[in-house]
């Protein structure tokens, strides 16, 4: 089972449009998602749900997207959910990637702090300008985009 972890912050075209790039460029269509959302009215989270199993549904994928509510700006408490999802699904085989790109940096940093043993990939999109950032991503320029495998890129 292919499993993505991905980080809600402050957009949530980020998140969706990071985690189609990811499915277009390295074929990582998951089966299960976590939205880890630091927001109190979980209203972008819905929202993010709701948009991220469309996209899904067009990669003929019948996902379970689950949100993990975490505190915002406690980097501990974010962590010990991500270490609490990498331990899990790591103890059962599964792939696992993790999207930082729409992530608040207590978000990132705290996903990041973790043994990352198990982990495949972690995803970033990188736009040139914000521009065209509310967007879905079929919509945005592909010169202005940049899919990342930081993982991979990080390898010697």
């Amino acid at each position: 089972m292919k499993v993505l972890i991905t980080l809600l912050g402050r957009s949530v075209w980020g998140l969706v449009n990071s985690s189609w790039a990811s499915m277009r460029k390295y074929g990582f269509v998951p089966d299960r998602v976590h939205i880890i959302d630091a927001c109190t009215d979980g209203v972008d989270s819905e929202e993010a749900s709701r948009r991220l199993r469309t996209v899904l549904n067009n990669f003929n994928a019948d996902a379970q997207v689950s949100i993990e509510r975490v505190e915002a700006g406690s980097i501990g408490s974010i962590s010990s959910v991500i270490k609490r999802l990498i331990g899990e699904y790591h103890r059962g085989c599964h792939r696992i990637a993790i999207d930082v790109t729409s992530g608040t940096k207590d978000l990132v940093l705290g996903s990041l702090m973790n043994d990352l043993t198990g982990v495949e990939h972690v995803f970033y999109l990188r736009l040139d300008s914000l521009r065209n950032a509310d967007r879905p991503y079929i919509l945005i320029p592909v010169e202005g985009q940049r899919m990342i495998d930081v993982l991979a890129e990080g390898r010697p």
